[in-house]
């Protein structure tokens, strides 16, 4: 299990930097290429054969719409910020068909926007898909907070001139030294509310 987690941290900080680079370039990598570049940090990882990468690579190129998650807790924390007046936004390096996944949840009332990587051609950690939603909510930069669990996630808030909430995606998930630390580190949605309600002065890094 440690060497899977591994494997996961790996490949999301590989994902990460290779989608700064094709903001920086305008160039995107094939599709094929990247699952394949996906696949081989797990296969190097996890020692697997070529029948295991091929089924790996059929998997990582699924949909995945039917297989979100919900984490427990999250609708009664997006009502108490929502009571408390928050304004809040999601943004995500995702496909459209997230939104039917979000109002399938019961979810996409608690927001006042989603801005999603593919309808408007912005990526993070370009700053830039932070401030348009800060615009859609009529929230300036400094005064928000973006959660997120993502290393590239802290740098797409800070170029953005947001304060960044980091919470780790699995216990080797590391910030590379050129993004810095983030604003605050946190471990459960819990935490996530008291820094959004200024709460959890404890969490901060």
């Amino acid at each position: 299990m440690d060497e899977a987690e591994k494997a996961y941290a790996e490949s999301e900080l590989w994902q990460g930097q290779q989608i700064q680079k094709e903001n920086e370039t305008g160039v995107r990598m094939a599709d094929e290429e990247y699952l394949e570049n996906v696949t081989g940090i797990y296969r190097r990882a996890l020692g697997l054969g070529e029948k295991a990468c091929q089924s790996l690579t059929e998997l990582f190129g699924r949909d995945y719409k039917k297989e979100y998650q919900l984490m427990p807790g999250a609708k009664e924390l997006l009502g108490r910020l929502q009571a408390e007046g928050l304004s809040l936004g999601i943004v995500s390096n995702n496909h459209s068909g997230v939104r039917k996944v979000l109002a399938g949840m019961g979810l996409e009332g608690f927001f006042g926007c989603m801005v999603i990587s593919e309808e408007v051609n912005l990526y993070k950690p370009d700053p830039r898909i932070l401030q348009l939603a800060c615009e859609k909510l009529g929230a300036a930069p400094g005064e928000s907070v973006y959660v997120g669990d993502h290393p590239f996630d802290v740098l797409c808030a800070h170029s953005a001139g947001m304060a960044a909430a980091w919470l780790p995606a699995n216990r080797f998930m590391e910030i590379p030294p050129f993004i810095g630390p983030p604003d605050y580190t946190i471990s459960s949605l819990h935490e996530a509310a008291g820094v959004l309600l200024g709460e959890a002065y404890s969490c901060r890094t």
